[in-house]
């Protein structure tokens, strides 16, 4: 007990370290789709889960949450319409964790976000005319793994492939490429204090080559992010829990000119009761003042047998409607 306790304080030590070495100085970071959180029931606690990661959604969230999913698969679908003024920005997300045995946990995800249909004009004297339309969008693919140490420290690794298509090459802006490639990594813990009755989870996203569409000077680093959170299970029988959490996100990218104000923190709590695994309810709050996000997030759950279905409302930046996020998962 002891010594996992002194590799978990280490763990910590190594994630602040690797954060700071982290940092650069670079404008606002690229591929906008790492920037969003999947999962519903995270959303509906006001996106706190890197200390609970507790289904294959943990593939983003906390990859060391993956050694102690419930259930030894999971499959989690996940469908959101960003901008419903808009009516074409969608983020979809699945994944897939699957115990192994003797081996630890693997996590499998695919994160696929569209812009829509956008449209190329070129300037003439008249007024312009129409070159075409093309769809812009982002896939981000992922391998995760987590296992444990003791019984009570689980550690876990991501790795994905980022792929970017803001449009085709013959409508990008001076014949430069229309598309930009790279891949990143997170790497996470999780620390069980109780039996797991209060869960310690750290986590650092993202972090890998920097993502451009021409020269060099023009690319742009990828969000990485350090994530730090605690979750405390305050009733927990075999009718009833209550689950309360907290989350401090900062942002390891140092931003420049206008941005060089921004304090590049986020700070997330939330709780859920979950009555008899049948019915959940959640609620949370943001505070993003970068952001301009300070306010209520709150969903429900509903789960019958091996199946989940998750709802929950988040809040955007003053002036953008709130967008709902659907999700849908089953444990077998």
């Amino acid at each position: 007990m002891r010594m996992t306790r002194v590799v978990a304080i280490s763990l910590l030590v190594v994630v602040a370290f690797v954060a700071g070495r982290a940092e650069a100085q670079v404008s606002i970071g690229a591929a906008q789709s790492l920037y969003i959180q999947p999962g519903a029931r995270p959303a509906g606690m006001g996106d706190c889960f890197v200390a609970i990661a507790d289904d294959a959604t943990a593939c983003y969230w906390n990859p060391a949450g993956l050694a102690y999913m419930r259930g030894d698969k999971n499959f989690t679908l996940m469908h959101s319409e960003l901008v419903p003024d808009w009516g074409d920005v969608y983020y979809e997300y699945a994944s897939f964790g699957w115990k192994v045995s003797g081996l630890g946990t693997l996590g499998f995800s695919v994160t696929y976000l569209t812009y829509g249909e956008q449209t190329a004009t070129e300037e003439t004297p008249d007024g312009g005319i129409v070159k075409g339309t093309f769809t812009s969008y982002e896939f981000i693919p992922s391998v995760a793994y987590g296992t444990t140490i003791g019984e009570d420290l689980a550690l876990g690794l991501n790795l994905k492939f980022v792929y970017v298509d803001l449009a085709p090459r013959e409508f990008a802006l001076d014949d430069t490429e229309g598309t930009g490639v790279t891949f990143a990594g997170d790497i996470g813990m999780l620390y069980r204090v109780n039996g797991g009755r209060l869960t310690i989870g750290g986590a650092v996203q993202h972090i890998g080559p920097k993502i451009g569409f021409s020269d060099e000077p023009q690319k742009d680093n990828l969000p990485r992010n350090l994530k730090v959170g605690a979750a405390y299970r305050l009733i927990d029988d075999e009718m009833n829990l209550f689950l309360l959490t907290g989350e401090y996100n900062k942002s390891l990218v140092i931003y420049e000119d206008f941005f060089d104000q921004s304090t590049g923190v986020i700070l997330n709590v939330g709780a859920e009761y979950r009555y008899y695994d049948l019915l959940s309810l959640r609620a949370g709050y943001v505070y993003d003042e970068d952001g301009d996000v300070k306010d209520l997030a709150y969903g429900f759950g509903v789960q019958y047998k091996d199946w989940a279905f998750d709802w929950a409302s988040i809040p955007q930046a003053e002036g953008l409607t709130r967008p709902f996020r659907f999700s849908l998962s089953a444990f077998f």
